[in-house]
């Protein structure tokens, strides 16, 4: 379902990126450890529909979907 809904986006003229959940994370939580959480998000920031997939798995490994918010500091 969800690469249907980036595909019918994208013919639409959206601009679509798609990201597996556990990649994100690591991606977002390196980045703020380099001090590049900022940048990071910006690159992100600039598609118009960010899917990301595997939630459930990365879930199961951590513990809860969102406990990584509280490892970013956005400064």
């Amino acid at each position: 379902m969800l690469i249907a809904l980036g595909t019918e986006a994208a013919m639409a003229g959206y601009r679509v990126t798609y990201v597996l959940a556990a990649k994100l994370i690591n991606e977002l939580v390196e980045a703020a450890d380099e001090k590049q959480l900022t940048k990071t998000i910006a690159r992100y920031g600039r598609v118009e529909l960010l899917c990301i997939g595997e939630l459930g798995y990365c879930s199961d490994r951590i513990g809860s979907p969102g406990w990584w918010l509280g490892r970013l500091d956005v400064r």
